[in-house]
């Protein structure tokens, strides 16, 4: 399997990953900080065990990696406690817009016709999600969503930042994020009941699961093909909930979601262009 094909493929599998957040953090009584903080600590032990090690390389662009991860998790489910999964999470995967302009802002990368349509289709898509979702949202949560879109950017953006290595910095945007588990305290949701237990359980692997498999994608394909092909998780993330919980999207929702998967499956297809960062 050549390079981009692994690439590719990792990218997908931590998309599934990400992709059961929504589903299960609907199904937690916790309040938005301690589910944050629980799936965090369970996510940086299990990352700890998959790298070996504790340790990071603090430079720049790591810390400035971790801050776009630590952030992107604390809007996000703050976003998807407040609006519908739907909106949270389309709303975030308005992100490679983002990348694209922070790579033409700071690395002089302008972007190619085939970066601007492929950006174009997807806003697009998330504008038709969001647009039929909003009577059913909430302003607030639908704001923070729209705000971890840029944090998230961050993420792939950092890959590129000299010194940077996105295992480190997703590890430790988790450190960041484990100080949070300490409002169980205060939560009066918070139990000991088994069951919101093993819901943390898996928020906290699928955490990891996504970071791992992107992380790791991001010495096979650029970091703007990867924040494009990520976008299998809004498609998925609708899916689960309605299927599990009944919270069923609107037809524009589904519209958009199909536009933003048929433009991630159509840029996957293209050949990669020369000076793709």
């Amino acid at each position: 399997m050549n390079k981009n094909r692994l690439g590719a493929l990792q990218v997908a599998l931590g998309a599934i990953c990400w992709s059961f957040a929504g589903v299960l953090s609907k199904s937690l009584p916790w309040n938005a900080l301690t589910t944050n903080g629980m799936r965090s600590l369970i996510a940086a032990a299990l990352l700890a065990l998959a790298r070996g090690t504790w340790k990071v390389r603090f430079t720049k662009g790591t810390l400035l990696g971790a801050a776009g991860v630590a952030l992107t998790s604390i809007l996000y489910m703050a976003a998807t406690k407040r609006t519908t999964s739907a909106n949270a999470i389309v709303l975030q995967y308005a992100m490679p817009v983002f990348v694209i302009l922070f790579f033409w802002l700071f690395y002089h990368q302008r972007p190619s016709a085939k970066h601007i349509i492929i950006a174009g289709f997807i806003l697009a898509g998330v504008v038709l999600c969001s647009w039929d979702g909003l009577a059913g949202g909430n302003p607030l949560g639908d704001t923070f969503a729209i705000l971890s879109a840029v944090t998230f950017a961050l993420v792939f953006f950092c890959a590129r930042m000299p010194g940077a290595n996105p295992q480190d910095y997703s590890f430790l945007g988790m450190i960041f994020c484990a100080p949070f588990s300490l409002c169980g305290f205060v939560d009066p949701g918070m139990s000991l009941n088994p069951v919101h237990w093993l819901i943390a359980l898996g928020l906290g692997l699928c955490l990891a699961g996504g970071y791992f498999f992107i992380s790791k994608s991001m010495s096979n394909v650029s970091p703007i093909s990867a924040a494009l092909l990520a976008n299998l998780e809004p498609i998925l993330n609708p899916i689960w909930v309605f299927l599990f919980l009944g919270e069923r999207p609107g037809t524009l929702t589904l519209i958009g979601a199909a536009i933003v998967l048929v433009t991630a499956t159509v840029y996957s297809l293209l050949p990669a262009e020369d000076g793709d960062l």
